[in-house]
């Protein structure tokens, strides 16, 4: 369990920082003309519960619930396969959550709309990593072929 509360974390800080990435990078000068805000001058408009509590925490659980899935699902079996799925699933929509938070930044962005990807688009890739990694372990628990087999 110590290795999925350390990934839960680095996925809520890596979603903080990159949505206070976002919220900097669209301050004021992408749209307006300016150059951007000095980071000294930042965190005038953020707010903070936001950033750091719903997006964060969402998403964070969406991947203890994709690990604890797995994890009950597979037992001690564990290949090189299974992780290599599993960890690809994880990166991938990881990406694809980060993305829809930078993006969800924009000041002409409906932020509502752009976090919907964290919510529709990302579930999708880990239960089709979750599928595959499924497949794996089904494929290891087929019962051998017995019987007569065909001469060539």
């Amino acid at each position: 369990m110590g290795g999925l509360a350390l990934r839960y974390w680095a996925v809520v800080i890596l979603a903080a920082a990159t949505h206070l990435a976002g919220l900097w990078f669209h301050s004021s000068g992408i749209y307006q003309g300016p150059a951007n805000v000095p980071l000294s001058q930042f965190p005038e408009n953020v707010d903070f519960v936001f950033v750091l509590t719903f997006a964060a925490t969402m998403i964070g659980l969406k991947y203890v619930v994709y690990e604890l899935a797995v994890r009950a699902f597979t037992g001690n079996y564990k290949t090189p396969a299974i992780r290599l799925c599993f960890y690809a699933g994880y990166a991938a929509a990881l990406a694809i959550d980060m993305a829809s938070i930078f993006s969800s930044s924009k000041p002409i962005a409906d932020a509502g709309l752009a976090i919907v990807a964290a919510v529709f688009q990302s579930p999708l890739v880990l239960i089709a990593s979750a599928g595959a990694i499924a497949a794996i372990v089904l494929w290891k628990d087929t019962p051998p072929k017995t019987g007569a087999t065909r001469a060539p």
